[in-house]
Order: structure tokens, then sequence, then C-alpha cells
């Protein structure tokens, strides 16, 4: 997951296309959409074939309509299989929003406090000692990327290969650099650890008494109705999963993950229309004084990230909230414009994909400011 290298070049892919960006857009007429459709079915086709990508599943909307939602390309080549609204996608560190959501539905029902060391919930595992203060390494400051904590992203491992525990991996037994410690002192400066997140994984186990996967379906995928998203990789998501497809467009193995709150989910575009909708509408699990919270930056990020959600800036004081995610074989992300409720969801399986998905956001950026100033 190359979530530092997708986050500065979007950033600045972004601000390049941000002037006289205003603070709400005008409606969108039937014929606008059309011709904006239009232009992608041209353009994304030569987009995946220059950078080596099998197929892309994209979606427009905002809060009242699904604007755009297509699928482009071959989920798989070799049997001509195209992509649409259904085609299962790993999407990496997107996985993180689904995570933050599920620990702020635990911080509602008293079960969790956002405050507390994460210590106070965890028996199975604790922080190694170091000089560093552990009781300042809190839920609020893991899902912000704030406690100090040690490994940025994790590599997949093959199907063969047998998975750690999430103990052994937490604890770094199977490889080194997944060990996650203490590295600087907490709450003092922003830095992406997706080792954070499998100790969240860790008190989302410890708390509900349920394996991760099991409790993110019973408690949150079931609750919105995205009934083809899961932690598991079954024979009901691999069935109608995309393959994944190397540098050079050539098909790899999917890749399984113990730390399944960091990048482990896999989705379709359908089901990530949904939580796009919940969050730029009403949701049955989260409050709006919820989303407003995690979405907004903290002071320690300098602007970079709330409690699970990214931004990406797009001009001076405006930005995109959500999260990009790369694995190997696989780049997607979730972008909300909160300045006028709209979303883009892009869901891609090469990895390449992060090339596509910066083009694909420049077009819809400028799309939006031409409905504003004409053509």
């Amino acid at each position: 997951m190359l979530f530092k290298k997708n986050y500065a070049i979007l950033g600045l892919c972004l601000l390049l296309f941000s002037k006289s960006y205003s603070q709400k857009e005008p409606a969108v007429s039937a014929l606008q959409i059309k011709n904006f459709q239009e232009k992608l079915d041209y353009e994304i086709p030569k987009i995946l074939k220059e950078n080596k990508v099998p197929g892309l599943a994209i979606a427009i909307l905002d809060k009242n309509q699904e604007m755009i939602k297509k699928g482009y390309g071959w989920a798989d080549v070799a049997k001509k299989e195209p992509v649409n609204s259904n085609t299962g996608f790993n999407i990496g560190s997107v996985s993180k929003l689904f995570t933050a959501w599920a620990i702020m539905d635990l911080v509602n029902k008293h079960k969790i406090n956002l405050d507390y060391p994460v210590e106070e919930y965890l028996t199975r595992w604790k922080l190694p000692k170091s000089e560093f203060d552990n009781s300042k390494v809190t839920i609020r400051h893991i899902l912000g990327h704030t406690a100090g904590l040690s490994v940025h992203g994790y590599g997949g491992y093959q199907p063969k290969k047998e998975l750690p525990t999430l103990e052994a991996s937490l604890n770094g037994k199977f490889r080194s650099d997944e060990k996650v410690f203490i590295e600087h002192e907490p709450q003092t400066k922003w830095q992406y650890s997706g080792g954070g997140y499998t100790i969240l994984q860790l008190v989302i186990e410890e708390v509900t008494g349920e394996s991760f996967d099991d409790y993110m379906e019973d408690v949150l995928f079931d609750e919105l109705d995205m009934d083809q998203t899961s932690f598991e990789i079954s024979y009901k998501i691999l069935k109608k999963s995309s393959k994944a497809y190397d540098e050079q467009g050539q098909q790899i193995e999917l890749e399984r993950f113990t730390a399944q709150a960091a990048a482990g989910l896999h989705t379709n575009l359908d089901d990530m229309i949904i939580f796009a909708k919940n969050n730029l509408n009403g949701s049955s699990v989260l409050t709006a004084a919820n989303k407003k919270e995690m979405q907004t930056p903290t002071e320690l990020s300098k602007g970079r990230y709330g409690l699970g959600y990214a931004h990406f800036p797009v001009g001076p004081g405006k930005f995109v909230t959500g999260h990009a995610g790369s694995n190997d074989g696989w780049e997607a992300a979730m972008m909300l414009d909160l300045s006028d409720d709209t979303a883009i969801v892009m869901l891609s399986n090469g990895s390449n994909g992060k090339k596509v998905l910066i083009t694909i956001l420049k077009k819809w950026m400028q799309w939006k400011m031409s409905l504003q100033t004409g053509p």
C-alpha cells in the first residue's frame, strides 16, 4: 500500500485543477451528464490501455442521484469477462474507512471510548515496552495516525501461504516489517500507520467477542445492505471477483491479509455506491455528528487526515475527503466533495491503477468546474 506516495501525487494533481472552484456547484442537467459520460467512454479505454490496467468500475453521484455508473474493460482478460457494477475488487487501504465506522459505532454503543488508552481493551496482545508512554496510544490517535506507531503498509500473502494469526502479525513473527510498536512519541505528529489499524482490528475482536470479519458482516455490511462486501475471501466473493494484474498487465494471485482492517476488504461498485450514499446522506450506523467529527482534519495531521478519512487539497481551504488504496494488482478510491455533496468511486484491477485513477480524478474536477464556468 503506497498511501503516502499516492497522497502526494493526488494532492498535486488536484491542486493543478482547482482554480475558481466554488463552494456550491449548480444543478447538473441530464445533457451535461450524458456529455461527460460520452467523454469518459472515449477516454477511459485509452487510459486503461496506456497503463496496462485491464478494467475499471466507476460511479459519480450526489446526494440525490447516481449520475454515472459503469464498468470498463475486462474483469478476466483470458475469458473476456467484462467489468460491471457487480464485479468484485480488493480496495486496499479504503478498508480503513470501514474499520473507522465500526470503531465509531462501538463508541456510540458505549463499548469503547475514543480517548482511552487502547491497551485498556486488549488482553491477547500488548504494545511492546519502550521509552514511550503506552497510555498515550489512544483509539482516537490510532484512527488519526498520530499515535506514533510503526508499519506504514502491508504486503499480502499468496493463497498457499499460511496466514499468521493477528497476534503473530502484530509481533512480526512471519515478517519483521509487520511488527507494530511505538516508533516515536505519541500525540506529537502525523505518521501513517497501517499497523495501528491492525490493533483496531484486535480491539473489535476483543470488545465484541467475535472474529473481525464476522462482526463487520453482522453489524456493518448487513445493516447497510452491502451483501457483496466482505473481509473473508470466500467462494461467494471469489465467484464474482475480478482477477488481479501486475504492472505489465499479467495476471497475479489474489493476495490475502491478516491485517484485514488495514487492507483486506473485497467489494464491488454497487456496494461502494451504497457506502458513498451513507456518507453523503443519513445513515442508520453513524450520525451526522459522527461523520463530521471523523471527516474533520486533526490539528496534528496539518490537514492531512481526520479519524479514518484522508484529505486531498483542491484549492485554498478546500478538499475532497475519503481514502485511496493500493495493493498488488489493485487500486481503489472513494472521494467525497462535501462542498457540493458529490462523490466519485473508482475500482481497478491493475497495479498501475493509481495512474488511471488520478487521471480520471482530474477529469472529474475539470468537469465540475466547467459546470460553473461554462464551456
